[in-house]
């Protein structure tokens, strides 16, 4: 990680099928209310200033699709990676932080409780909750447990606002 800090973004993904509709959780897709108010969240990020280097995902779909319109609406490259799967750690979040040193604003979106633990973890603020698609803004000073402090939590009526 080159000097400075990076400001993180934890984003849950949009409003899912629900699993009695799917084969398989890894299957689930946003729903069209989903899709809506993800592309919403998007817009609001970049509206609020949020100007991504990178998009990291999940590889389950219903991250993929938050995480594609958050890159198109901010015009920057999206990556999916399996730690970012339903069971994540602080752990995992740091290691993909390290594997881009080149970038100073890295948004994941991932699942739920990984968020509320890993965003407790980096920052001491304790558990809270995020609703679909809401998303945590960290400054990362130290690429360790406890070196971030909590800059903004953005629900999705921020998000909306903020897309006008």
């Amino acid at each position: 990680m080159t000097p400075g800090p990076v400001t993180l973004i934890l984003m849950r993904h949009g409003v899912a099928e629900g699993p009695d509709l799917c084969d398989t959780d890894e299957a689930r897709a946003l729903t069209t209310d989903g899709l809506a108010a993800a592309g919403l969240a998007a817009r609001g990020l970049v509206a609020l200033g949020i100007h991504p280097d990178v998009v990291v995902s999940s590889p389950l779909i219903r991250c993929r699709q938050t995480a594609k319109l958050v890159a198109e609406a901010a015009g920057c490259p999206m990556e999916q990676d399996d730690r970012l799967k339903p069971g994540m750690t602080t752990h995992d979040v740091l290691d993909m932080v390290a594997e881009h040193p080149d970038a100073r604003v890295i948004i994941m979106c991932t699942h739920q409780p990984g968020l509320s633990h890993a965003l407790a973890d980096l920052t001491g603020c304790g558990l809270i909750g995020f609703k679909r698609p809401g998303a945590a803004v960290i400054r990362l000073d130290s690429p360790r447990p406890g070196g971030g402090s909590l800059v903004a939590i953005l629900p999705p009526r921020i998000l909306r606002g903020a897309a006008g």
